[in-house]
Formats: structure tokens, sequence, C-alpha cells
């Protein structure tokens, strides 16, 4: 049985200003006429920027907007790959503290990589719609620009931007600007370690003399055996979800991992290049941030009259959702 539509009541961000990565890795000394990505990417360096501190901020001006007090949320989740801390500390219990959420709200880690957002997401509609209603915070929020080598012939897309965004969601609540009106996803297991940070688990806890221990790896698969992936993936996914919510669209917001991974996933879900979303060249890729971008984007020119795609991927796990207007999103679901 679907859940009710999940009503997004508010965003907020905290987006800092764009660094051209391609100028800043050349002054580096690196080569790069290989880069495979965005030209700008959002950087943050003051010690201060933390997952916790920019979600609060941008869960803030997501509330500010809603009208809804922190004190009545239900529930919380936190996005992010980026933790201040190794668990089991909490990114979002300390965001519900610096946002004085009430007693009552429970605060969940969803650790999914860029697929997170849609997860939790997808999570929240069925958690308030359990519990009679109420009202959720998604909380996606990276620091990890840090984390990408340049100098590794490897790494070909370095725009993997700091920044955060939050929407405020509700069942039961007020119409809102859009409805979330469901998701479904599909997993590849093994490409689990398609992008890597090796150090600093249980596995390699410290990482050897002279190498960062945030430093990501990513796996010499054939590109044509990635696409290939990533195609079936998200295509399976959209036919899931379309087959049980009866409802097709034809917008795109999704993941900003590079032009070529944009291009794909709009290829897999058929879905015309002129009716997709793109902020990588002007913020990077936020991770699951992006989606949230994309439709405060779409928001802000008057094109969420229509259902939008929401689609967002880890290595390993494909998700599509389908956001539509408010005012017709029960009648949507047929």
């Amino acid at each position: 049985m679907t859940p009710p539509p999940l009503a997004l009541l508010g965003l907020g961000f905290d987006l800092p200003p764009p660094v051209d990565v391609v100028a800043l890795a050349a002054a580096k000394g690196v080569d790069t006429s290989g880069y495979r990505s965005w030209p700008r990417a959002c950087h943050v360096r003051g010690p201060d920027d933390q997952p916790s501190t920019m979600g609060a901020t941008a869960l803030r001006q997501a509330l500010d907007e809603s009208g809804v007090s922190a004190a009545d949320l239900r529930l919380l989740i936190f996005t992010g790959v980026s933790r201040d801390y190794p668990p089991s500390w909490s990114v979002a219990t300390e965001i519900m503290h610096l946002v004085r959420a009430g007693a009552d709200c429970l605060g969940l880690d969803l650790t999914l990589g860029c697929a997170a957002s849609l997860s939790a997401l997808d999570l929240a509609q069925g958690w308030l719609a359990a519990r009679g209603g109420g009202v959720a915070a998604v909380v996606a929020a990276e620091r990890w620009s840090h984390t990408v080598d340049p100098t590794n012939p490897a790494s070909r897309t370095w725009a993997w931007a700091d920044g955060a965004a939050a929407v405020v969601t509700g069942v039961g609540a007020a119409p809102g600007f859009a409805a979330f009106l469901g998701a479904e996803f599909t997993t590849r297991a093994d490409y689990n370690g398609h992008v890597l940070v090796r150090y600093g688990g249980t596995r390699h806890p410290v990482a050897p003399p002279g190498v960062d221990v945030a430093t990501r790896l990513v796996s010499d698969r054939p590109r044509d055996e990635i696409r290939a992936t990533y195609l079936a993936g998200y295509t399976a996914a959209y036919a899931a979800l379309t087959d049980r919510l009866r409802v097709h669209a034809n917008r795109l917001v999704c993941n900003q991992i590079s032009p070529a991974v944009v291009a794909l996933i709009a290829e897999g879900l058929g879905v015309p290049s002129s009716r997709t979303v793109l902020t990588g060249p002007e913020l990077g890729h936020l991770g699951a941030a992006d989606i949230f971008v994309g439709l405060d984007r779409l928001r802000g020119a008057g094109l969420l009259d229509e259902p939008v795609i929401m689609g967002s991927s880890t290595a390993y796990a494909f998700g599509t959702g389908i956001v539509g207007p408010a005012e017709h999103a029960p009648a949507l679901i047929r």
C-alpha cells in the first residue's frame, strides 16, 4: 500500500562561494588535461564549518521558510557521508541539539552515499504515515572536497563540493510547495567499494606515513561496464516506481557527479537534456544535497507544475522518486 504523499514544506541551504577546481589543481602542478568534471565547486576550509554546523544552518532556513518550529519535529534524518566524528557519535542528534529540536524528535544517521536523501524522503513518508502524521526534516551536508586527490590519475572528477541542504516535510500538514509521492531502489552489491576511503575503519584504522586518511580511491572497473550498470540500475528502479505509482514524468533532478553521469542518468530515464536540471557547473557535486538544490532551481523557475523524477545513486545502489505539484498530489497516484 502506498502511503499518502509527503508534503515538502520548506528548503534551506548553506552553500559557500564556488572555487575553480581546475585552476586550483593547476596551481599545484597537476596535469589538468584529463579532467572530466564540473569546472567549479564549493569548498569549505574553515575549522568551524562542519557537517553538523552547516546542516544546522540549512535546517534553520528550511524551518523558517516552512513556518514549522524545531520543537515540532518528530524525525530528523542526516544523510551525509562526512561526519564531525566517527560513529557512534550522531550528526543528526548534534543538529537536533543545535536547532533545539523537541525531546520527542528521533535523530537518525542514514549513510547511503548520494542516494541517501532520496532514501530518507521515502523513510520519512512511511514513518510519519505509520504514526498518524507530523513533520520531519532531511538534512544533507558534506565536507569532502579534501578527500579528492587531483594528482591521482584515477580521479577524473574533482568537483566534490562542500555544503549543506535541508528540507522540512510533513504528512497531514500544510500542502507545501510540492509533494513527494514515493521512491524505488535497486542494488548492485558487487559494486560496493568502487569508491573507497581505505583508511580509518576497522580493517585499516591508521593510514601509512604520508598518506591522507581521508583520500578516496576509485576502482579500475571498465567505463563501459560502469555505464551499463548505471543504465540498468536506474531503468529498473524507475520501472518499479512507475508500475507502483502509475505516474510518469519527463523532467529530472539528479546527482551532479559529473556531466557524463548526469547525461547517463537522463538517458536511462528517457529524459531529454533540455529537461534535466544542471547545478554542477555552478556548485559542483554536493552529494545527497544535489536533488534538493535541483528542486529549488525548478521551484524558482516555476517548473514544479508537473511530475518530476528525482534520480540518485551511490556506486552500489540506484534510486528514483517522483515529486508532483502539491495541489494535485493525491490525484496523481492511481
